[in-house]
């Protein structure tokens, strides 16, 4: 199927596979389905559907899904670097 006739990327079931991942992921980081939901503007039953990976969530709902998973992937690089740099080892540690 070429390019221009292929189904939005919202249809595809690799694209709906990854988001689902994603939502999976920021359920936990903003403490379960509804609160998600909430967070994102959306219909708790629209998130189930996407967070199942049986379709693709709109491309906005996607983008801020992301930047959930960026500002944790921030906020533990700023905890890491709070603690300083790891304790060098000794050679007959290994």
């Amino acid at each position: 199927m070429p390019i221009a006739e292929s189904p939005p990327m919202e249809r595809q079931p690799r694209w709906a596979e990854m988001c689902a991942r994603i939502l999976q992921q920021c359920e936990s980081l903003r403490g379960g389905r509804e609160n998600l939901a909430v967070f994102l503007g959306v219909e708790p039953q629209d998130l189930a559907t996407w967070a199942e990976g049986k379709s693709g969530p709109p491309r906005a709902v996607f983008e801020k899904a992301v930047e959930v998973i960026l500002a944790e992937h921030d906020r533990r690089a700023e905890v890491e670097k709070a603690k300083g740099p790891a304790p060098r080892r000794r050679r007959t540690d290994h």
